[in-house]
């Protein structure tokens, strides 16, 4: 059994949830459609409510290609169980990918490692920045004191065009599961259309053996990788796009967050 799903939440100040995968019933009792809607905190004990809040105004404000919080998320029979979330920003989502949390396992190690910060709500409280690549600690600590983001449920702050793709982990051509719809005026993905195609149909011959090998890390460990190619537009047109992405992965699809290349 996978210790892991995917969770899909909105950008606005409750983070709704707007798609969770099947596997999240192996380990909370949640049926995917018993959830939908459901503001996020409603699912986080009570005692990491302002921590996690805290971590999310940061997401939104920085839009954070990747963190890492670990916490305590309800279960339907009213218990809770220690989770750490992958996050990644996405424009106007936030897609995550949810593991059971063990602080003593390799994978957490990997993932760890990987993302740009990592923190932990603890019992007190309070939260806990354990690590974090690109920020100082006065900087990272005035992020998450910020507020006043939305007006409603809008974000008044204006968001990087990013579009996402959930893979089929288990097809060696990574055929596309889901696509957001900023694909199609970032890279002219016929969105509808590339439902099931491979994924490396879109990537330059060039760049695929890069690719896989960097992915198959992502697979092995359910680490966080960084990827950048040529987005393909047109085969007999030779059109290509520069992109860079930020990818994870679990047992119900690997997760991939695309932008355009500065």
């Amino acid at each position: 059994m996978s210790n892991n799903w995917i969770a899909i939440y909105d950008n606005s100040l409750e983070a709704r949830l707007v798609y969770v995968s099947e596997s999240i019933t192996d380990h909370t009792g949640w049926e995917p459609e018993e959830i939908i809607g459901v503001e996020a905190y409603d699912l986080f004990h009570p005692g990491d409510h302002n921590s996690i809040r805290k971590v999310h105004i940061a997401n939104v404000l920085n839009e954070k290609m990747s963190s890492m919080v670990s916490y305590r998320f309800k279960c339907k029979s009213g218990d809770y169980v220690p989770v750490e979330t992958i996050v990644h920003y996405c424009h106007d989502v936030l897609i995550s990918c949810n593991f059971l949390y063990d602080i003593n396992s390799l994978d957490h190690k990997m993932r760890a490692n990987t993302v740009d910060e990592v923190y932990a709500c603890l019992p007190d409280g309070s939260l806990q920045l354990c690590g974090a690549w690109n920020d100082r600690q006065e900087k990272l600590e005035e992020t998450l004191s910020a507020d006043k983001l939305w007006i409603g449920s809008k974000v008044i702050k204006s968001q990087e065009r990013r579009f996402c793709l959930i893979l089929n982990r288990f097809s060696d051509a990574l055929n596309i599961v889901y696509a957001s719809k900023l694909g199609e005026e970032l890279v002219s993905l016929d969105v509808p259309n590339a439902i099931g195609l491979p994924f490396y149909d879109f990537v330059l011959d060039r760049d695929i053996e890069s690719l896989q090998t960097q992915i198959d890390l992502a697979k092995e460990h359910d680490m966080v990788v960084r990827l950048r190619f040529d987005w393909v537009i047109d085969h007999e047109k030779g059109l290509s796009e520069p992109v860079e992405a930020i990818a994870s992965c679990t047992n119900d699809g690997l997760v991939m967050v695309l932008r355009l290349a500065p």
